[in-house]
């Protein structure tokens, strides 16, 4: 009895075993159809998203995002010189149907116009007073260059000044102007409102003639700012690259009183490095550095003096020694700044000179 009671329970397991592996078997064959239909119908993709809002769908999230981070730290290479976003994109894996088509351009487009968009355009100044607008380097140098050959006796005391104006009234760095409120001139009609007829004055002989300038001052501030002789070969230190991005404005006279140093523009949070090693003698904000925002000054050698302007965060205190490499601080636009950049400028002896002699 017991012996029949048991095979009965075999069976019984053994009918269980086989509904069981049946089971299985439709699931696994029900899975492999499943995902063979998802195969054929859907591809892996990345959701976009701005705002909490998903703006659209890219299948390479990297080049997407390299395209926009080119385009916010050197805007368009023509109009646009750089765009600043309060809010990033943020992308997350997910499955879109095949037929549907991913759209980067139309992405791209809603990324950067969401932001604020900067202008560059030229100042031309006499003395520290700007006195007309040119949407472009070339037309300056042409109005000055035109001023000159007029004997015009302002002509020592022009200079252009680069100005950045944004696209935004409400948002923005407020010491920025805004592009519609910009007016702009020809370069005939800058070379006549700013023309002077030379003072005459009386010869030995009793006739007259024009008093000229041989050098104008504009001239004299370009030989001053990259002379060969305005610094050294050989700082004493090596230097390294203190933030990766893009040079968005250069060492030379294209400010009213000069641009002492190399402007590189990266986006708000970008790790800014130690270029030398040395003792920090300034970690603040304010005099004697008034203007450069959050601002680090290292001392690398009894010469050399090393400043990061217009941080967004200082991570080194007064006193404190840094090694080359070390993360100082955080890009930024503190102080007198549009956009976010690091101004990053070298003093020898006291002097400014092109850091682009040494980096970049």
């Amino acid at each position: 009895m017991e012996e029949k009671e048991i095979k009965i329970r075999a069976r019984k397991i053994a009918v269980h075993i086989r509904k069981i592996v049946k089971l299985l078997v439709t699931m696994i064959i029900a899975a492999i159809f499943i995902l063979g239909i998802i195969e054929i119908s859907y591809k892996q993709t990345y959701s976009v998203i701005l705002n909490g809002e998903i703006i659209g769908y890219t299948n390479d999230k990297i080049a997407l995002q390299k395209r926009i981070n080119k385009y916010l730290e050197s805007g368009n290479g023509d109009d646009v010189a750089f765009v600043e976003l309060t809010d990033f994109p943020t992308y997350q894996i997910c499955l879109l149907k095949k037929n549907e088509v991913t759209n980067d351009d139309e992405i791209f487009n809603k990324i950067v116009s969401s932001g604020i968009s900067y202008y560059k355009y030229y100042a031309i100044t006499v003395g520290d007073e700007e006195k007309v607008y040119v949407k472009t380097f070339e037309e300056a140098e042409n109005v000055i260059n035109q001023l000159k050959e007029k004997s015009s006796s302002n002509a020592g005391s022009l200079n252009i000044t680069e100005k950045y104006a944004k696209n935004s009234s409400t948002e923005g760095n407020e010491n920025a102007a805004v592009a519609s409120d910009v007016t702009y001139s020809s370069v005939d009609e800058c070379v006549n409102q700013l023309y002077v007829e030379p003072v005459k004055v009386a010869s030995s002989r009793g006739t007259t003639r024009k008093t000229t300038t041989s050098t104008s001052a504009y001239q004299n501030i370009g030989k001053q700012v990259v002379s060969s002789t305005s610094y050294p070969t050989d700082l004493g230190v090596t230097l390294i690259e203190p933030v990766v991005g893009t040079i968005s404005s250069r060492f030379g006279y294209r400010s009213r009183d000069n641009h002492k140093g190399l402007d590189i523009a990266a986006p708000k949070g970008t790790a800014i490095k130690a270029a030398a090693g040395g003792t920090v003698i300034f970690a603040s904000n304010g005099s004697p550095y008034s203007g450069y925002g959050n601002c680090v000054v290292v001392q690398s050698t009894s010469s050399l003096i090393i400043i990061y302007g217009h941080c967004s965060k200082l991570y080194v205190t007064k006193g404190e020694t840094v090694a080359q490499g070390q993360i100082i601080g955080a890009v930024g636009s503190t102080g007198y700044s549009t956009g976010n950049h690091l101004h990053f400028e070298i003093r020898y002896n006291g002097t400014a000179i092109n850091p682009q002699k040494y980096v970049y």
